[in-house]
């Protein structure tokens, strides 16, 4: 069957199957599928006045299966259009999926290169492709498919997800592998993205960071390059960056810092793109191990609200939700300065069936005692501070459904005032502190929509102001 075919055949599915998902669990302000299942982000590239978002894709339901491309855009992060699917997997070298990758721009050209997969011998055969599109909607594969057949030495068959980006008049393509048990980026080299030479391992894991590398991103970021890969083999599963210098003509990364991007448990699979004058990110809002109860109604995945990185003046990574989404706050819900001391406030109640909601909690640590303080929303969502040892945690041990633990990052010393920023959506809570990636992302499934937030403080003072904002997409 055509490509075409295949396209219009897949996007037909997801159509009958919008027809019949049901909204538990549906998000307010992320973006997720119209039916059925998705992972990675792809191809996260601004063209033609869009930011468009690829993304990978079932169409034919709601658990992982041979991978199409899904495609979305905006203009503003708040509003996504939905575009026909950009990718099926249609020829020999890709008839088992269209696995993850990325794409570029050239002469009004948008490039998407992939990794197609078939299989042989009971092994999965892993290659490097293209396809071109003049309109950004309708895509046709490179007749000289597949571009990269075999994987080098270094690396093995796990040999995917290429990353590809322009440095001084060049085109560069990062790969993910591994062997004898170490991640590994493999490094390639065009002068037209259609021909690639191998320039060797651009990094490597230590022997603790994973097996295999998936999904990496190495880019310029303020004077520093940074990595961002995802790590097989490791427990718990997390996704590693680093802060570096990058050799181009050796094709080498010297990584001078190691961090943990995201610590909650459901993130995974990042990829950013340089839009117009900043570096942004999106990754896949799930896991791999985790309950997925929506696949119940006809969908699964989704992907995290988009954030910006930055270097701050000692280059160690930050990370922000886009200024943009102060367009989601629709009602002001609760707003008042706090004093509580070894108590509880009990605020009014709030509903997540209609709206997801915003909690900007401010802290005046001059005038904090308390060894703990913070948020509790209910079911299984408990957002707090340990002053002890200064970290911000997410509790989700007693939640009814989803990731259940404790999972927390570290906060910046010495500040006077302390910002908390927490998204809550109809299955999901992504928490943003002060400090050196302080992100905390996790899918959670509240038996009721309805919440009751309460601020704590344990052992002395907490002086506070607290905002609650219901948010809303508009459009």
């Amino acid at each position: 069957m055509s490509h075409e075919r295949m396209l219009r055949r897949a996007d037909l599915r997801v159509a009958e199957g919008a027809a019949k998902v049901t909204d538990t669990f549906r998000l307010h302000y992320h973006l997720m599928p119209p039916a059925h299942w998705m992972n990675d982000p792809n191809g996260l590239v601004y063209f033609q006045g869009y930011y468009h978002v690829f993304y990978q894709h079932h169409p034919y339901g709601p658990q992982w299966g041979p991978m199409h491309w899904g495609h979305a855009r905006t203009k503003d992060f708040i509003t996504w259009e939905h575009l026909p699917m950009a990718l099926a997997p249609s020829e020999d070298y890709d008839a088992g999926g269209c696995f993850s990758g990325s794409a570029v721009e050239k002469d009004g050209v948008l490039h998407l290169f992939y990794t197609g997969v078939r299989e042989e011998g009971g092994k999965l055969i892993q290659v490097q492709c293209l396809a071109t599109s003049r309109d950004g909607i309708r895509f046709r594969k490179d007749h000289r498919n597949p571009l990269i057949t075999n994987f080098p030495p270094e690396g093995s068959v796990d040999f995917r997800d290429p990353k590809v980006w322009q440095h001084g008049g060049k085109w560069y393509m990062a790969l993910g592998s591994g062997n004898d048990g170490r991640g590994k980026v493999l490094l390639y080299r065009s002068n037209d993205l259609s021909q690639w030479d191998y320039m060797g391992v651009a990094a490597k894991s230590d022997g603790t960071q994973g097996t295999i590398w998936e999904c990496p991103d190495l880019f310029p970021l303020g004077d520093k390059h940074v990595l961002l890969v995802s790590p097989m083999g490791t427990e718990p599963r997390r996704v590693l960056y680093a802060v570096g210098e990058m050799d181009y003509e050796v094709g080498k990364f010297q990584a001078e810092t190691w961090g943990e991007l995201d610590k909650g448990p459901d993130f995974y699979a990042p990829q950013t793109f340089f839009g117009t004058d900043r570096r942004i990110m999106l990754a896949w809002m799930q896991s791999w191990e985790g309950e997925i109860p929506s696949q119940k109604h006809n969908w699964a995945g989704a992907l995290t609200l988009p954030r910006e990185l930055m270097l701050d003046s000692a280059r160690r990574l930050q990370i922000r939700p886009l200024p943009e989404l102060k367009r989601l706050r629709a009602d002001l819900a609760f707003a008042s300065d706090l004093v509580l001391q070894g108590e509880t406030r009990i605020l009014p109640s709030c509903s997540l069936q209609e709206r997801g909601l915003e909690a900007v909690l401010r802290v005046d640590l001059a005038g904090t005692s308390a060894a703990q303080f913070g948020i509790a929303f209910g079911e299984g969502i408990r957002v707090g501070v340990a002053k002890g040892d200064w970290r911000v945690y997410l509790d989700t041990t007693r939640a009814s459904r989803g990731h259940r633990g404790r999972y927390s990052c570290k906060l910046s010393s010495g500040q006077e005032k302390l910002e908390i920023r927490i998204f809550l959506d109809r299955s999901s809570v992504e928490l943003f502190g002060a400090g050196e990636a302080a992100c905390l992302t996790a899918r959670v499934y509240p038996s009721s929509p309805e919440l009751v937030p309460q601020v704590f403080a344990r052992g002395g003072v907490l002086k506070a102001s607290l905002e609650l904002w219901s948010l809303s997409k508009r459009g």
